[in-house]
């Protein structure tokens, strides 16, 4: 069976970007200057058919107005990678985002392609519209990432696997990961932990993102960093975990994908 893989072809030039497929981000990145890149998109895709792309062009990190030469290029190309190689199967057509305008803070440019993978996931495609919840969804979704941090500093690992499964399940599924590299995934979170890592406690000062046609929600930080990390004092590193909650009708507790 053929497995179809997508990439998105890509370069920016003084912006803070995003890369939306069907309104889930899949790819961020602060270009103080010029940077090439191949973006991996099927994490977006949930099934075979029509794909939608949004670039959302901002200002670099601390600046207020984008830059005067701010851009986004992409394309999308196609690979099947059944063979473990790269096998070319075609490109679809070039974009470039608009140029900017003075007093316009963003710029946004949408297109959409045609997928051709053989699976279908499971994922937020029936969930809830999160910003029509009849309670406070940012004191609900800061309680279930500090359960979080608190699983993971108390190294009750098996309960956070558990949290997680449904995520890396649909992750190994999109990426054609084999047993082996689905397990890394989990297990390279678990190796920061015990060499000196830990989770930092979410307080108020964050903001919800909404994604999914607003059937997901994540917490971010004011630098517009996922708000669950983890912390290494001794090296003053980070490591953030891109955590997305969904709500489903007639369930109390929330999902993450």
């Amino acid at each position: 069976m053929n497995q179809i893989y997508y990439e998105l072809d890509c370069s920016a030039l003084m912006c803070y970007f995003e890369v939306r497929i069907n309104d889930v981000c899949v790819f961020s990145l602060n270009v103080d200057g010029q940077a090439s890149m191949d973006i991996p998109i099927n994490s977006g895709i949930l099934e075979k058919g029509e794909q939608d792309i949004e670039i959302r062009v901002l200002p670099l990190s601390g600046d207020k107005e984008l830059h005067k030469e701010a851009y986004v290029r992409y394309k999308v190309i196609e690979y099947d990678v059944s063979s473990g190689d790269f096998k070319f199967i075609q490109q679809f057509e070039n974009f470039q985002t608009a140029p900017v305008q003075k007093n316009i803070p963003f710029i946004i440019h949408k297109s959409i392609f045609i997928a051709n993978v053989s699976y279908k996931l499971d994922a937020w495609q029936n969930g809830v519209n999160l910003k029509e919840v009849n309670f406070d969804l940012k004191e609900a979704l800061i309680g279930e990432s500090n359960k979080l941090v608190a699983m993971l500093n108390t190294k009750d690992y098996k309960l956070f696997i558990d949290k997680l499964s449904k995520k890396e399940k649909n992750a190994a599924i999109a990426m054609y990961l084999n047993a082996s590299e689905s397990k890394s995934r989990i297990s390279q979170i678990i190796d920061e932990i015990e060499d000196g890592f830990k989770a930092v406690p979410i307080k108020n000062d964050v903001y919800i993102e909404y994604s999914a046609y607003n059937k997901l929600a994540t917490l971010k930080r004011l630098n517009r960093m996922p708000a669950l990390y983890l912390e290494n004092s001794q090296t003053n590193e980070e490591i953030v975990l891109d955590i997305r909650f969904c709500g489903f009708p007639g369930k109390n507790e929330f999902e993450i994908f």
